[in-house]
């Protein structure tokens, strides 16, 4: 493991607290290694909620840096939008009553213009759905958008939720956006990306570099649109010219790319009770 995060990040980026880490990636190995495999599984095709891109395994468009980073590619090839999509195999990650998890991503998104750059979570109900047309399963499952940065607001990035109650942004969601102090483009440097999920009294709080933007409770969403309660797994991609997310991300234009979104690092941690 790469010493400089072989702990949890300074408490300074959220609220004061005590965290251990419950899951981490630093993203260490050679260049080209695929994602650990005891990790993460990369879905391949075109799984729900994806745009009009083709999401591969190929070490084009997903593969460590051999920097201490994971590098996803959005290419134009053959006339075929291609990119990457990642699960974590770990699917029960939730806080326990009176708890919190707390999420931070180290990251550089992809500049261009129709590309969605995202770190989500879903319930577990949409991976096991069987038969069950997958926006049904969307609707139980709920979602949870740590991340998403959009080519058409380079310097911006939104947290959202996602349930039927939500109607504020498109696809059924509820959320805010901030920019860096600076006004520059994320795909500049790289961010610390932060999300911290409380349950009783329940609550979701977003920050950009330690800097909170965003606090919804069960009372934004209604309670019966609060879904957040429940097992999750994390999906990290980027997606093309999709028509959801809280606002359109443009069309995408072949000489832009290839545009990678690096990751420096991905850590769980869970609160430690006093």
């Amino acid at each position: 493991m790469n010493q400089k995060h072989a702990t949890a990040p300074s408490a300074g980026t959220v609220p004061p607290s005590s965290w251990r880490v419950l899951w981490q990636d630093t993203f260490d190995g050679p260049a080209g290694s695929p994602p650990d495999p005891a990790l993460w599984q990369v879905v391949t095709g075109q799984p729900f909620g994806a745009g009009i891109e083709f999401h591969t395994d190929d070490p084009a468009n997903v593969g460590l840096d051999g920097a201490g980073h994971l590098r996803i590619t959005a290419t134009h090839e053959d006339g075929e939008y291609r990119a990457a999509w990642l699960e974590t195999l770990r699917e029960d990650f939730v806080p326990r009553p009176g708890g919190a998890l707390r999420l931070d991503a180290r990251v550089k998104t992809a500049a261009g213009p129709g590309l969605d750059c995202a770190l989500w979570a879903w319930g577990t109900q949409l991976r096991h759905r069987g038969d069950e047309d997958p926006v049904q399963a969307w609707y139980r499952a709920g979602e949870i958008d740590v991340l998403e940065a959009l080519g058409s607001e380079p310097d911006s990035v939104w947290g959202a939720v996602h349930s039927p109650e939500c109607h504020q942004i498109p696809s059924l969601g509820m959320g805010a956006r901030t920019t860096t102090e600076e006004g520059s483009a994320l795909s500049e440097d790289f961010h610390t990306y932060s999300a911290v999920w409380r349950r009783g009294p329940d609550s979701i709080t977003w920050y950009l570099d330690g800097r909170e933007y965003l606090r919804l409770t069960p009372q934004d969403t209604t309670p019966k649109g609060w879904l957040f309660d429940q097992r999750v797994y994390f999906c990290l991609a980027i997606i093309i010219g999709s028509p959801g997310g809280p606002v359109l991300p443009g069309d995408p234009d072949p000489s832009t790319l290839p545009s990678s979104l690096l990751v420096d690092s991905i850590t769980v941690s869970e609160e430690i009770p006093a």
